[in-house]
């Protein structure tokens, strides 16, 4: 039996989340175990779901997701983070990195690579 990852995302988008929603579902080797809609109350969110990866938004109202991404790395050092963002700003993906984000898919990009950024691929 495959080991899945266990995957939370968070994204403001209703859309982009039920498409992500969907596309883990019909993939073997992932799990969603959680979605929300913005930044707050994230550390209660993955100490309830455990994720192996968080996959989260750069930019969305409510909690700055740069500073939750800081206080999620602190709190759980082992969590992969990956940022998915639709910006090209440098200064905001810098400050991402900063964070701790441990890798950085773009919105724009296939599907594809998105799955691969969370399997630790890219």
């Amino acid at each position: 039996m495959i080991k899945k990852i266990r995957v939370l995302h968070v994204d403001d988008n209703d859309d982009a989340r039920t498409l992500l929603s969907l596309l883990i579902s019909q993939e073997e080797d992932l799990e969603e175990v959680g979605s929300h809609h913005n930044a707050d109350g994230l550390q209660k969110l993955i100490r309830e779901t455990v994720p192996d990866v968080l996959l989260i938004d750069l930019t969305m109202p409510g909690k700055d997701p740069i500073e939750a991404i800081h206080e999620v790395r602190t709190a759980f050092p082992d969590l992969r983070i990956v940022a998915v963002s639709g910006s090209v700003d440098p200064r905001l993906l810098a400050r991402a990195q900063q964070a701790g984000v441990s890798q950085l898919a773009r919105k724009t990009c296939d599907i594809g690579e998105t799955l691969e950024v969370i399997r630790g691929l890219r």
